[in-house]
């Protein structure tokens, strides 16, 4: 059998399996659903492959999709996701142009078809100096060179656990430093609605989560990062003092 071009990797609890809006069937593509949780009733489609999880939080579920991944090319999606038909095939057009890459970011709109973010216009490399607000929906990548460099998802970090974000951040940081080939290119290939239940700017566990993802990536580098960071934007924090513990890094590990 003829291994599928694109894996579409869905992590998904059980209770949300119904919100999940899947694309149109195609020959070239496979379905992962990884679910966290017994209950719920998964899609049946002969394109789908159902995989139910006892673990917790979306990174074991991504890390799940990269050992599973049958396809050339896998993206990873969301109960709220949904894809741009181009966009996919400039994804794997890019792959098949660079045999090297293994982690492409791109990007993503909302529901208006408005960019989420501000976006560079001009293909970059991807390196722990301009990938800190990457999103899981905008990377794809090649799996079978993500599993020879044994590059994952750091499962301490991520939606589900205390350290709620900069999963995908440290997986770009960890991937470099793997010496696998990270590029930005301007291809939007997803959409998410506008509204996101994970910023919590200007609070404890916004800026402690901040502050251990930065230890994660820099190491002993990490306060002068983290310096620049609240110098350049100090309202983030909310306040002069959380400002100063985020800088130091004086929150519980």
């Amino acid at each position: 059998m003829t291994e599928p071009a694109l894996t579409i990797a869905y992590s998904v609890l059980s209770e949300g399996l119904s919100r999940v809006v899947l694309p149109p069937a195609r020959p070239d593509t496979e379905i992962l659903m990884l679910v966290q949780g017994s209950r719920g009733v998964a899609p049946r489609r002969s394109d789908i492959r159902v995989i139910r999880l006892d673990s917790t939080g979306v990174t074991a579920s991504r890390n799940a999709a990269i050992r599973e991944a049958s396809g050339e090319v896998l993206v990873f999606g969301e109960e709220d996701v949904t894809w741009v038909p181009d966009g996919l095939a400039a994804v794997l057009a890019t792959f098949d142009d660079n045999p090297r890459l293994a982690v492409f970011l791109g990007r993503a709109q909302d529901e208006t078809g408005a960019p989420r973010k501000r976006y560079p216009a001009f293909r970059e490399p991807a390196t722990i100096w301009n990938s800190a607000r990457v999103g899981t929906i905008e990377i794809a990548v090649r799996p079978a060179l993500i599993r020879r460099a044994q590059v994952w998802f750091d499962e301490d970090f991520g939606a589900g656990t205390p350290n709620f974000l900069g999963d995908e951040y440290i997986f770009v940081a960890d991937a470099n430093r793997a010496k696998l080939k990270c590029d930005y290119f301007p291809i939007t290939f997803s959409q998410h609605p506008k509204d996101s239940s994970g910023t919590r700017f200007g609070t404890d566990a916004d800026a402690g989560a901040r502050s251990r993802v930065f230890d994660r990536v820099f190491g002993w580098f990490a306060p002068v990062m983290r310096a620049a960071l609240w110098i350049r934007n100090p309202g983030r924090f909310g306040s002069l003092a959380r400002g100063v513990r985020f800088v130091t890094g004086a929150f519980p590990k």
